[in-house]
């Protein structure tokens, strides 16, 4: 969801984490994408074992929004020599910096693909990114929209030099799109926007990414099954039932990302640090959450107001859950920043210590079952400290739920 329509996102969360205020309907509530709670029927219990990760140094923070700014973007565009794959939820032909480096890899001889969402919440609604796909094709460049399976498209990733010894990938929670690097002008009584990327140079990695981007680009092929531990792919169920699904064909082979987050919370022994973009109830982590509170894992949550449903809210801080929402900006206008990032931190301080960071958002069902999504595991020591010291920040800055 772009952060320029940051209200009505927050209305639209508001509403489903209320449903029964919003409707008189006792039906389940409209699909929703990666962003927005449901109150859709949760899927069975999943049990998990240890936590499969490989610690390395070879997936690093890149950046983290909006302190470092476009340009972190624009140069890794910059740096690719032969090939940049892009697939992204939303995307603006119109933002100059990151126009601008595609232009310039055009012109160096750079083949580049871009693969936009077919589908935008919510369902129904105007969808700009059949106009902007036409847009960046007038401008030069291969661009196609996602194919049917998914109920979105809702990765943010970008591959150059893939097969090559420089192969790299990054891997973003964020849009490309002015407000997720800085204050959008066109809203100037909005904050920033929270987000994170990681920068990926495993070959293996970088391969089955590029091969699934290969697999997600027209003409559409069969996507490959995932190998490598520190990825997380969604869609985690093999059939769609949702309204945005346009198409029959199951899922397969399924993502991990239900078994990763699982175990990256039922494995957790000491805390949990949480930015929740959004939280609905039911989540089929919601219960393991709650359950590692029990366990007395201490259990932080930086999240929106209106994001997280009223009852699991109430229910998480019952629990003991610290809880804060609205965190400043770090600009120090003293604006409110959204929380688009849907990053976890567990065990801090420790040797177990690991992150989560990606596209998924953990609490809403349909972006762990049904959507094509992707996020990675991160162990490296620099990364890990600045991660937390972010997360310390905007929990200080934030109001107490």
């Amino acid at each position: 969801m772009k952060a320029s329509t940051r209200g009505m996102m927050i209305a639209v969360v508001a509403c489903a984490a209320l449903a029964s205020a919003c409707s008189n309907s006792s039906t389940t509530a409209p699909t929703t994408p990666a962003g927005t709670p449901s109150s859709a029927s949760p899927t069975a219990p999943v049990t998990a074992g240890p936590l499969d990760v490989v610690r390395t140094d070879t997936i690093t923070l890149h950046s983290i929004q909006p302190d470092d700014g476009v340009d972190t973007v624009v140069a890794f565009i910059d740096s690719a020599k032969e090939t940049l794959d892009i697939a992204v939820y939303q995307m603006s032909p119109t933002y100059l910096p990151l126009l601008e480096a595609l232009d310039r890899a055009k012109e160096r001889g750079v083949r580049i693909r871009i693969l936009l969402s077919s589908t935008i919440y919510p369902p129904g609604s105007a969808n700009d990114n059949p106009q902007y796909a036409e847009e960046l094709r007038g401008m030069g460049f291969d661009a196609a929209l996602s194919r049917p399976e998914f109920s979105f498209s809702h990765w943010k990733v970008l591959v150059a030099d893939a097969g090559t010894a420089a192969g790299r990938a990054l891997v973003c929670d964020f849009n490309l799109e002015v407000g997720y690097f800085g204050l959008d002008p066109s809203y100037p009584d909005e904050g920033a926007t929270r987000g994170m990327s990681v920068l990926v140079t495993e070959p293996k990695d970088v391969d089955m990414i590029a091969a699934t981007i290969d697999a997600d680009f027209p003409p559409y092929k069969p996507w490959p099954a995932n190998t490598r531990p520190n990825l997380v792919w969604s869609p985690s169920d093999s059939t769609c039932d949702s309204v945005s699904c346009a198409s029959p064909y199951p899922l397969e082979p399924v993502g991990n990302s239900r078994e990763k987050m699982l175990s990256l919370i039922v494995n957790a022994d000491k805390s949990l640090d949480v930015y929740a973009q959004a939280l609905a109830k039911p989540s089929v982590l919601l219960q393991p959450l709650l359950d590692a509170l029990a366990r007395g894992v201490q259990v932080r949550i930086v999240g929106n107001e209106g994001g997280i449903n009223t009852d699991a809210l109430q229910q998480l801080k019952d629990a003991g859950a610290e809880i804060v929402q609205n965190p400043t900006d770090p600009s120090g206008d003293g604006k409110v920043m959204y929380i688009h990032t849907k990053t976890i931190i567990a065990d801090r301080g420790t040797d177990k210590e690991v992150a989560y960071v990606g596209s998924i958002n953990p609490f809403l069902d349909e972006s762990v079952q049904t959507e094509r999504e992707l996020g990675v595991l991160i162990t490296d020591a620099a990364s890990l400290k600045r991660i937390l010291a972010t997360f310390e920040r905007d929990f200080v800055s934030g109001t107490p739920a």
